[in-house]
């Protein structure tokens, strides 16, 4: 698993934990892994936080397969961004 972050429309920051599979990884298992992160996810959002958590599925890309759990910030404020990227970290240890 890795943090990481993307730019979504309006260039509002968009935190993520990536997941990654060997490519022959059965779709149920990634499913799950990934329903799994994101329950993970919104257990560790703090109360009151604005964002929503979103689940991705990935393609295969070479060898792997994966997806990714990302959060959709309420108001884009980089100091929002760094709470909910500090979150994330945490959350891959």
């Amino acid at each position: 698993m890795m943090v990481g972050e993307r730019t979504a429309r309006y260039g509002i920051p968009q935190p993520y934990i990536e997941v990654r599979f060997p490519r022959d990884t059965h779709q149920r298992t990634l499913r799950a892994a990934l329903h799994r992160l994101y329950a993970d996810v919104e257990m560790a959002t703090p109360e009151g936080a604005l964002w929503n958590v979103h689940i991705e599925f990935l393609p295969d890309i070479l060898m792997y397969s994966g997806g990714r759990a990302y959060l959709e910030l309420g108001e884009g404020t980089p100091e929002e961004n760094e709470r909910a990227t500090a979150m994330l970290k945490s959350l891959v240890g």
